[in-house]
């Protein structure tokens, strides 16, 4: 028999009932007596994703008002912005057709429609392009009008005035305006089912309310933005952290390696970016191993231990 010890989290076992889990799965796990509930919470901590930025950069055209800089309460609707674009008109039966071929010349902007009516016209659409890479009928290569006479299409180019709202720009595009020249940027964040987990810095404290607002508004899915604060409460060095926007609902959900996790993200701790690591553990494990995770939170080693049939011991 092999025995595989495992030192790594520790979680609020009370709230955690790893034990009641693994029975249900039929397995004989022991889990010794609880230790003190000042040791059992002296690792209790949150980590954030590294900050991440995306790799294009529109600027121009694309960013927003000046007037949005500094700005600690958000006001969406002082991002509308008047801009112009290159359109061209193609009839509304081949559009769809066209597209296809053309969309790599076509306008890129969150939720933008790039094909719009005509009022003045009731047999042609217009199709935005992008006025990055569409100055007039020479942007256009070779394979594109020979599409267009296919199509029966006049090349013309012409200019149309596009309303940008809040809606259309990205995330990091709004913070990078709303934040003071020459400071970084956090658009990143560890997601922990419906809950974003941000690690701020100072310097980026006075904007947190408009950071979380603008995090929540451009990630599907999320419902809750916190952030790690800076208070330590206990000399056990328990790191609290405060709702930024949505709601105050920490219980969360989790799948990670075939297994569903449901457990409160302000008592235990969570680590998205170690499931390859719980992942890689797993797989070292062989039959009549014996599992010690004495710091075990809410399972991500011992109850993927316990699909695999092997015996454990875990806190």
């Amino acid at each position: 028999m092999r025995i595989l010890s495992l030192l790594h989290f520790s979680g609020n076992l009370p709230n955690t009932p790893i034990a009641g889990v693994l029975s249900t799965l039929g397995l004989s796990f022991w889990c010794p007596p609880l230790l003190s509930p000042n040791i059992s919470s002296t690792r209790s901590c949150f980590c954030a994703m590294e900050e991440m930025q995306d790799s294009h950069n529109d600027m121009g055209l694309y960013t927003p008002n000046p007037e949005v800089r500094g700005m600690t309460c958000l006001n969406r609707d002082a991002f509308n912005k008047t801009i112009h674009v290159p359109v061209i008109k193609v009839k509304k039966e081949i559009i769809n057709r066209l597209m296809k071929s053309l969309k790599h010349r076509l306008i890129q902007r969150p939720s933008l429609k790039r094909v719009i009516e005509d009022p003045k016209d009731e047999v042609n659409k217009l199709v935005l392009l992008d006025p990055y890479k569409v100055k007039s009928i020479d942007s256009f290569a070779e394979s594109d009008h020979v599409l267009f006479k296919q199509f029966d299409v006049s090349p013309q180019v012409s200019q149309y005035e596009l309303q940008l709202t809040y809606e259309n720009f990205k995330c990091e595009e709004i913070l990078r305006a709303v934040l003071p020249k020459g400071q970084d940027v956090t658009s990143g964040f560890s997601r922990v089912g419906h809950i974003a987990h941000m690690n701020l810095r100072d310097h980026q404290l006075p904007y947190k309310n408009v950071i979380g607002q603008v995090i929540l508004d451009k990630n599907p899915g999320i419902t809750s933005v916190v952030n790690k604060t800076n208070t330590i409460d206990s000399a056990y060095r328990n790191f609290q952290m405060e709702v930024l926007a949505g709601e105050e609902n920490m219980i969360t959900k989790v799948k990670e390696n075939y297994v569903t996790y449901e457990f409160d993200f302000s008592k235990v701790y969570w680590n998205p970016r170690l499931a390859t690591e719980h992942d890689r553990i797993i797989g070292l494990l062989k039959a009549r191993d014996v599992l010690f995770d004495v710091f075990a939170g809410v399972g991500p080693f011992a109850i993927p231990a316990a699909k695999k049939k092997l015996h454990g011991v875990c806190q």
